[in-house]
């Protein structure tokens, strides 16, 4: 009798990532990932709960593709982040990116 392997789930992976791209405009990164759509559902599901891979289903009203993408968004301008629980990752925002953000646009605000 063979023990079925466990495999990790598919999804897109941020636990084992190399060393994250340094933008000279962070800010341009941040708010060109928040320009799309799909990306804005995605942060406002995750504002409110964290969410487990996989996706097959898909997430917060988007099928799997287009959650997929957002989160590859969100990745390459460091507005999320993953923890492994066994076989899956749960995602969630990236408070401190998000804290940079607000207070460059504070920053923008004459009083």
């Amino acid at each position: 009798m063979e023990e079925q392997q466990s495999r990790p789930s598919k999804h897109v992976c941020l636990t084992h990532r190399g060393l994250m791209d340094i933008s000279d405009d962070p800010e341009y990164d941040m708010i060109s990932a928040l320009a799309d759509k799909d990306v804005l559902t995605l942060v406002r599901g995750l504002s409110k709960q964290e969410a487990r891979s996989p996706f097959t289903d898909g997430l917060f009203g988007m099928e799997e593709k287009r959650v997929n993408a957002a989160i590859r968004k969100l990745k390459d301008a460091g507005l999320i982040s993953s923890r492994r629980d066994g076989n899956d990752h749960v995602y969630f925002l990236n408070d401190s990116r998000f804290r940079d953000l607000a207070h460059f646009i504070e920053g923008l605000i004459k009083e």
